[in-house]
């Protein structure tokens, strides 16, 4: 799994997060619910948070 500043694909899900355009891969899709995105001073990039019951 991974995070891209990139176009979305035509298959991808579009959302909107606090304004922001978000492209979700279907496959993924189903583990993004109730997650948090945070930055990580210590791994000094993005974190997901929440959601460990569904953790892939």
């Amino acid at each position: 799994m991974g995070l891209a500043l990139d176009e979305p694909d035509e298959k991808d899900i579009v959302v909107t997060v606090n304004e922001v355009l978000v492209a979700i891969d279907p496959d993924v899709e189903p583990y993004t619910e109730n997650l948090t995105m945070d930055f990580n001073q210590e791994a000094n990039g993005l974190v997901l948070l929440g959601n460990e019951s569904n953790c892939c």
